[in-house]
């Protein structure tokens, strides 16, 4: 396979050298070199950062009604499906993905995003208040340029993510992709303009997060910054923007529970935890990578887990029947690696799992680990505080309600939460006790792109999906009326 060329793109046009170097991009599945990355440098970042600013407040964009905005998105969405095999293709070789994931799940998924904030564009609704001798209005605006930091384990979606709802609600946007993961962006940024988005209004930077990342958090063109990734990074990001008090919308990480009691369908909650706990190996920030079981069944269930987990497939990304690929980074494999000598350290008892996954062939030098269960977990362990994002669930056993809502909160993220029971009542309970922005009962990773996820504590702060992700790329104006020019201004001085 001859080696691909990847470079920034600006007003829809890709460019063969930003200024910064070059990076080689691995295929985390064979560990081979796939493509040559194009980096920015600080002039670079610059150039395009003006290009978009101009592309916002140029006419053709201002002109465009809410409407005109969501008939290109919905251009868009036709063309990511369209052009599907192609972005899957790039997706495998960037990230290693399983080829079942992306065709019946992230793909379809980056289309749906798309396609709701199409529809949601002129749906934007202000207030008015009627009073004496005036109107006060409310209304939301767009921000202006806006830029969308993307992490790598979900590159396609997470760009969806931030493109749809910016351009929707009137916003231009430089997107920087990991410098891990910088294909699909690409690809996806050319589509825009192929759709009839005006060049300049999408644009992708390239490079590393301390140097590109940090370059587009000052500038003072970005009027807003949407970042998903850890909650170290993140933290980085709202301290830099924080000198010009520019809005920071952060996703990062997670340490989640998922709750299941005596009374739960056992074979669905056992699907349900090993889905959300290997799902992408365990590199999702919304996983439930904490089980909370109660102590009358838990036995029997840590047996189901174990015998399920034998018929889950790891390996070849394109083989259809896999079912789990590699971690992503070389980086995350390390601290895998690390967590998992941690918990032998730790005491915990490893039910299935544990080790490096040696596979041959052309697979041999990938970034492979054995998904792992470890049982005998106690809530102060380093494992069962600190987020791994790799493919470790980690068992923990309660015998009261209130013992599993503590063990679920006693960690420093509320992302997401799953609570399983035949009750509905007591789910309802547990559901409300759980501080984390989303929780699912009796299922698991539904409901994108129609709900939100606002992050509690640190997993973030703000908003993404739903109509509230929408509203988080608009600032919002008060607008007050006169209509009587006998009343009394300058509040009745």
């Amino acid at each position: 396979m001859s080696l691909k060329r990847v470079g920034p793109v600006v007003r829809g046009e890709e460019l063969a050298d930003g200024g910064g170097g070059h990076v080689d991009v691995v295929n985390p599945a064979t560990g081979q070199v796939i493509a040559r990355q194009a980096c920015c440098d600080a002039a670079a970042v610059r150039q395009i950062v003006e290009a978009g600013d101009g592309a916002f407040r140029s006419a053709g964009w201002q002109g465009l009604s809410p409407a005109d905005r969501g008939r290109l998105l919905l251009r868009l969405a036709d063309l990511v499906e369209a052009e599907a095999e192609r972005l899957v293709e790039l997706e495998l070789l960037d990230t290693g993905k399983p080829i079942s994931q992306l065709r019946g799940g992230e793909l379809p998924l980056t289309a749906a995003i798309i396609r709701f904030y199409a529809g949601a564009s002129d749906k934007i609704e202000g207030r008015t208040k009627n009073t004496p001798g005036g109107f006060h209005l409310t209304v939301w605006e767009p921000y202006g340029l806006v830029g969308g930091i993307l992490p790598w384990n979900y590159p396609l979606v997470n760009a969806a993510m931030k493109v749809a709802p910016a351009l929707a609600a009137g916003n231009a946007i430089v997107l920087k992709p990991s410098v891990e993961t910088p294909l699909a962006t690409v690809e996806f940024a050319k589509l825009c303009t192929r759709a009839g988005i005006p060049p300049g209004i999408v644009n992708v930077v390239l490079g590393s997060g301390t140097k590109v990342g940090n370059e587009l958090v000052v500038n003072p063109r970005i009027k807003k910054i949407s970042f998903t990734g850890s909650t170290a990074v993140g933290q980085g990001i709202q301290k830099l923007a924080a000198d010009q008090m520019k809005p920071v919308n952060l996703e990062c990480g997670g340490k989640n529970a998922i709750i299941v009691f005596a009374d739960a369908d056992l074979e669905r909650a056992a699907n349900a935890a090993l889905v959300s706990g290997f799902v992408n190996c365990g590199q999702l920030c919304v996983s439930c990578s904490r089980l909370l079981v109660e102590q009358s069944i838990a036995d029997r269930f840590e047996r189901l887990l174990a015998d399920k987990l034998r018929r889950i497939r790891v390996g070849d990304p394109k083989d259809p029947a896999t079912q789990i690929g590699p971690m992503i980074t070389r980086a995350q494999y390390d601290v895998g690696l690390q967590y998992l000598q941690l918990a032998a350290n730790e005491g915990c008892r490893v039910v299935a799992g544990g080790r490096k996954l040696a596979l041959g062939g052309a697979l041999a030098e990938g970034l492979w680990l054995q998904p792992t269960i470890l049982a005998d977990a106690k809530p102060a362990m380093r494992v069962a505080q600190e987020e791994i994002f790799g493919p470790v669930l980690t068992v923990f056993r309660f015998s009261e309600e209130h013992e599993a809502i503590d063990i679920a909160n006693g960690v420093a993220y509320g992302l997401s939460g799953s609570v399983w029971s035949g009750s509905i009542e007591r789910a309802g309970r547990v559901a409300q006790s759980m501080d984390t922005g989303i929780v699912w009962v009796n299922t698991m990773l539904v409901g994108y792109p129609q709900i939100p996820v606002p992050p509690h504590r640190m997993s973030g702060t703000g908003v993404e999906l739903g109509m509230e992700g929408l509203l988080a790329y608009c600032k919002r104006k008060s607008v007050v009326i006169s209509s009587d020019r006998t009343a009394p201004i300058g509040w009745g001085v």
